[in-house]
């Protein structure tokens, strides 16, 4: 049985903002000063209970030499549907006194500089509006932060400088799209509206062929034709993963939040540290170049 496990988990990142006094003008958020005030209150008193969700913060501590912080947000859940199993015993339920619940983390890593936070996409645990929530949860109505997604939009000219590996549309009306550009389009709706459908999916990839792209012109036009406004609300996805030669990336063609990915090593039946991941989320997002490409894209 292998002693350790390998596990990949994806961030996104965001620019932690809020309102200068109105509606419009917009200002970045001081979580450092929410930080301070959060880390004097004792543990119970940082349970909050929003919009249903219950939880709290665990950790706040700096790291990569005090450059950033690493957060750990824990969300509490009394249902538990958790097992202990030995392979010749019965299941047994883990089950809860009233004061206990299942805990699940959402690791944060905020950069003061420019107010941006890299959150860890987590199921079942804190998403990016009930993390929002929860720290407004301690603000008064006229300091309320809200994490604004920082798009790494690509344009249809960078088409022509990146290899295409994988097309995946996504259509949420065949009978309205309208084929301007692509003759592959032209042919997919010609061969959509013969089976008289509404609905369709498209995944175009090469597999595990190597040395292999997706014809380049015809990606530029499929690309074009889906974000054309004639063909608003007829995708409801369109994503292309594109490479440099260096590694591959998912863009997303409507509205691409810049992410990075990490690979973790943890043993089989251990723990994956919340220090361990808010030292390797640092790493990640400085060294890689990431902090360098956000600052571009928020200028």
């Amino acid at each position: 049985m292998a002693e350790k496990k390998r596990i990949g988990i994806k961030y996104q990142y965001y620019q932690i903002c809020t309102f200068d006094g109105d509606e419009y003008t917009e200002k970045l958020y001081d979580l450092l000063g929410w930080m301070d005030r959060v880390s004097k209150l004792s543990r119970g008193e940082t349970v909050h209970e929003v919009s249903g969700i219950e939880g709290r913060i665990e950790n706040i501590i700096p790291v990569y030499d005090d450059m950033f912080y690493g957060l750990n947000f824990m969300r509490l859940d009394v249902i538990s549907n958790t097992y202990i199993l030995e392979r010749e015993s019965k299941a047994r339920h883990i089950d809860l006194s009233d004061d206990e619940y299942i805990g699940k983390n959402t690791v944060v890593l905020y950069d003061e500089k420019r107010s941006v936070a890299m959150v860890q996409c987590n199921r079942g645990s804190y998403g990016v509006h009930a993390l929002q929530n929860y720290i407004n949860s301690f603000n008064s109505p006229n300091e309320l932060c809200y994490f604004r997604p920082i798009h790494d939009e690509l344009r249809l000219d960078d088409l022509n400088d990146r290899e295409t590996l994988k097309l995946d549309v996504r259509f949420a009306n065949t009978r309205n799209f309208k084929p301007i550009n692509s003759r592959f389009f032209e042919q997919v709706i010609d061969a959509y509206n013969q089976i008289e459908c509404y609905t369709a999916h498209i995944e175009c990839g090469l597999g595990y062929t190597k040395g292999s792209v997706l014809n380049k012109e015809t990606i530029y036009d499929i690309a074009s034709d889906i974000r054309n406004p004639q063909n608003d609300g007829t995708v409801s996805s369109a994503k292309l993963t594109l490479t440099d030669d260096q590694k591959s990336s998912v863009y997303d063609l409507f509205e691409n939040i810049c992410y990075d990915k990490i690979d973790f090593t943890i043993p089989a039946r251990g723990e994956l540290r919340f220090e361990d991941m808010a030292q390797k989320m640092a790493v990640k997002f400085y060294e890689s170049g990431t902090r360098r490409k956000i600052g571009e894209l928020l200028q």
